[in-house]
């Protein structure tokens, strides 16, 4: 007879080899083969249940087959959330549960309820919004920096249509003057360049002239129509707020000649407070209808004096729509025609002309132009808006002139924190007019509730009047004060209007129930947020086609999204989850939530294994913190390369398969993921230690490193088949050993199971564990029968059980349990020791292999 010690070397010393032997075993191999073809088709547990060969594979290969006709309660264990520790699989002892629990994708964890988007998808949405505020800074530099060099030095661009075919170039112009260049007209675009617009005979005047000379008439004659009508209502509302103005003067009057006369009471005073109040809001408002008045009479009377009298402007009118029906061009388009032939000065042969295409300052107002077509401010623009700052302010003689100027008066709204919309031109005005020695200025009587207005005109040196002279509107302190102001404030609005959108986005996304609610007119300003995240411009697209990207499949590379070659929209279907009826769907991880919760706590028991007391606490809070950092970074990993690129989350991967992470470089990393798991010559499979290829085998990438959508929602993804398959093939190789000697069997299975015992009530635990652990230390069959809290105590005596994570003392251990099995399972005719002692020849069964095995073994 072989004894067990020489049979369980046999196997073990190339274990390798010896699942090899099993696997190519024709009922293994056909059964692991269906395994493999079949388990991806099925859908739900109950799928799974009915398939009885499925089902009878997966509970053999986890040791469960006693356990597979209790369907409904196998059912239950399936459909636990293992995120929950109360669950149903998390309640039971035996950890043999949990873990057939986890190799499959059928539980229902709150992080697999179908949403719109999920919490990490947001943050992606966040996240893309930032970088695309970050490339438009970027783009916004590079393309006035170019435009400025080309255009700015005479010689880099020598024919129109160079300029034309400069992308670069070209789209910068375009953005300024509002044309797309998408379907722009080549050669339209080139005669209006190289025409004259003084010259009747060129290209420009005979295409776009009298239609743009119509328009502006008409335009002009309408214009004065309705400033014959304003003017009036203006006067009238002055007078108005004129006579309330006086009547709030005097009841304000009488009130503080009261309380001159001693009347000291608070109700008084509350009162005079609210007059006040009026009175300022009256001031205010006739000081704005003032400005209007005085704008629009100036701007009537100049109208009135180029265009015909009032009572010809219904005939003229006519005329004019004449000549305008003659064309049907846009305005618009007519209007941008007409800037162009103007602003720029080619040669009629396309030639760029000695002193240049553009003059430096035409250039500076194209570049604002340009600025003014984008979404926001951006960090160019702020050094563009301070340098137009400072030659504005270095010629400004009267503060009219120059508060009138938009760009000015939104840099000094930005410098000095008056965003608020009640803050218009004329309030800008008055406090650069304001004598800050009066208490009673306009600046001065806002001192308190709105420090900014006197922070202004503390910046200027205007008179009351308006007026400065030239060059002495700031002194150099004052200028170094605004600049300063300026280059920290002028993206705060920005900022604090982005933060009020982000509350907006996630308060309206946690409402939105459909595709329908997305799209609709409520959740404008989220839509609108969204698609500017990916960078595409909302009015540049329709809801329709939105609806047909958001339905498309992404799992299937025909779908409509694909179709329409543009990553933007590939972009934002991956931020959300609809399915083709426009119904929110569950999210698509690069883990399923239950590898990922499984990782996480089996990384929390690695790292506390064996531990006790403080240190158990210190290691426990640690590893839930790395633990927590891997289950919520995991929810929002999208690539290969975004999880190759963490080490962090990799270390907890592979702890957590028992592999020592300092063992691993990161370039082996990057060769096992992008191996081809099915591929049975790739690196990954070809390493001894297969649970590298589980490792890759737990996550949903394709060979370009993207999330598998056709396999992200399987029943069992890659790695759990392969290692299912594995399981399979050992329980069969210790089942067929047992067969011939049981002692093999569990010196197999503790073998298996000794990286999973963390303290001696797993082993009290399980029978089999028990067993060997009785027969390697001669304890009597008795032993199973002591109190629990005793046989732990017995088995922490003789078993060091961190001895069982090192090769070599793991080793030893299954060679004295091989020793001692044989021992006890030997002829009890004899006794063996005293065989063993007196040198009877082999009267008692111990085998020559058995004796050399005991002469190798330290006992105690």
């Amino acid at each position: 007879m072989v004894s067990t010690y020489l049979s369980f070397d046999l196997v073990n010393r190339d274990i390798t080899a010896s699942l090899k032997r099993v696997a190519s075993q024709t009922q293994v191999s056909n059964e692991a083969t269906y395994y493999k073809e079949n388990i991806g088709k099925v859908k739900t547990v109950d799928e799974f249940l009915d398939n009885y060969r499925l089902y009878s594979y997966a509970m053999t290969a986890f040791g469960l087959e006693d356990m597979t006709y209790a369907k409904a309660f196998m059912k239950k264990i399936l459909e636990s959330d293992l995120s929950d520790s109360s669950s149903f699989a998390n309640r039971m002892t035996d950890d043999r549960y949990k873990q057939f629990a986890a190799s499959f994708n059928f539980g229902t964890a709150s992080s697999d309820a179908a949403v719109a988007q999920s919490d990490a998808q947001m943050q992606d949405t966040f996240d893309l919004y930032d970088q695309t505020i970050a490339q438009l800074g970027d783009k916004t530099d590079q393309d006035t920096r170019y435009f400025k060099a080309m255009m700015g030095t005479v010689g880099n661009v020598k024919t129109v249509d160079q300029f034309l075919h400069d992308d670069e170039l070209r789209q910068t112009v375009f953005t300024a003057y509002g044309i797309d260049d998408t379907y722009f007209k080549y050669d339209d675009i080139k005669n209006v360049l190289t025409s004259d617009p003084n010259d009747p005979n060129s290209y420009y005047s005979k295409t776009y002239g009298a239609y743009n000379s119509a328009q502006t008439e008409k335009s002009e004659l309408q214009e004065r129509q309705t400033l014959s009508t304003s003017i009036p209502t203006l006067q009238d509302s002055i007078d108005l707020g004129t006579q309330r103005q006086s009547d709030l003067q005097n009841q304000l009057d009488a009130k503080q000649a009261q309380q001159d006369g001693g009347d000291s009471s608070d109700e008084l005073q509350a009162e005079i407070d609210d007059l006040q109040s009026q009175l300022d809001e009256t001031n205010t408002l006739l000081a704005s209808d003032q400005e209007n008045l005085t704008t629009s009479q100036a701007r009537y009377d100049e109208l009135d004096a180029k265009l015909v009298p009032m009572d010809q402007a219904d005939s003229r009118l006519a005329e004019l729509a004449k000549v305008l029906n003659k064309s049907t061009s846009d305005l618009s388009y007519m209007q941008k025609m007409k800037a162009l032939a103007e602003d720029f000065n080619f040669n009629s042969d396309g030639t760029v002309p000695a002193t240049g295409v553009l003059s430096s300052d035409k250039i500076d107002e194209i570049i604002g132009k340009y600025f003014d077509g984008q979404e926001r401010v951006t960090q160019a623009e702020a050094t563009f808006n301070q340098s137009y700052f400072e030659k504005k302010v270095a010629t400004a003689t009267n503060v009219d002139d120059f508060v009138s100027d938009d760009r000015i008066f939104n840099y000094l709204r930005s410098a000095f924190g008056l965003t608020q919309s009640y803050i218009v031109k004329s309030t800008i005005e008055q406090i650069l007019t304001s004598d800050l020695s009066d208490p009673d200025s306009y600046a001065n009587q806002y001192a308190d509730t709105r420090p900014g207005y006197v922070a202004l005109a503390k910046a200027f040196s205007f008179n009351t009047d308006g007026t400065v002279e030239a060059g002495k509107a700031q002194t150099t302190a004052q200028a170094n004060t605004t600049r300063s102001n300026y280059s920290s404030g002028w993206d705060d609005k920005q900022e604090a209007d982005e933060a009020t959108a982000i509350t907006h986005y996630k308060s309206d996304m946690a409402s939105i129930e459909s595709l329908d609610d997305f799209l609709s007119t409520d959740a404008s300003e989220t839509y609108n947020f969204a698609l500017k995240a990916v960078g595409i411009d909302p009015d540049s697209i329709s809801k329709f086609k939105i609806r047909q990207i958001l339905q498309s499949d992404l799992s299937d590379p025909k779908s409509f999204v694909y179709q329409q070659k543009d990553e933007r929209f590939v972009s934002l279907a991956k931020l959300f989850n609809f399915d083709n009826k426009g119904k929110p769907t569950v999210p698509v991880l690069a883990q399923s939530n239950a590898a990922i919760t499984n990782t996480g706590s089996e990384y929390v028991l690695r790292k506390t294994r064996f531990l006790t007391g403080t240190e158990l606490d210190a290691a426990k809070k640690t590893a839930e913190t790395e633990s927590t950092y891997y289950t919520t970074t995991m929810q929002g990993i999208t690539t290969r390369d975004e999880l190759l690129g963490d080490r962090r989350l990799l270390d907890i991967a592979l702890t957590a398969k028992g592999i020592d992470p300092t063992t691993v470089t990161d370039d082996f990393l990057k060769q096992i993921f992008t191996s081809d798991l099915n591929d049975a010559n790739s690196f990954v499979n070809k390493q001894t230690d297969k649970r590298f290829a589980q490792l890759v085998g737990s996550f949903n990438f394709t060979s370009d490193g993207e999330i598998d959508r056709s396999t992200a929602k399987e029943v069992q993804n890659a790695g759990e088949v392969m290692a299912t398959q594995n399981m399979y093939l050992r329980q069969t190789l210790e089942t067929e050993q047992g067969e011939d000697n049981n002692g093999v069997r569990l010196a197999l299975y503790f073998e298996r199971m000794a990286d999973s015992i963390t303290d001696p009530y797993v082993i009290i635990g399980d029978d089999a564990l028990a067993e060997f652990f009785r027969v390697t230390f001669s304890m009597s069959t008795e032993f199973a029968n002591m109190d629990v809290d005793k046989q732990a105590a017995v088995i922490k005596k003789n078993l060091n059980l961190q001895d069982l994570s090192d090769p070599d003392k793991l080793s030893k251990l299954l060679t004295r349990f091989t020793t001692m099995y044989d021992l006890e399972n030997s002829d009890t005719s004899t006794n063996p020791a005293v065989s063993i002692l007196s040198g009877s020849s082999g009267s008692a069964g111990i085998s020559a292999d058995t004796l050399f095995a005991l002469s190798q073994l330290k006992l105690g």
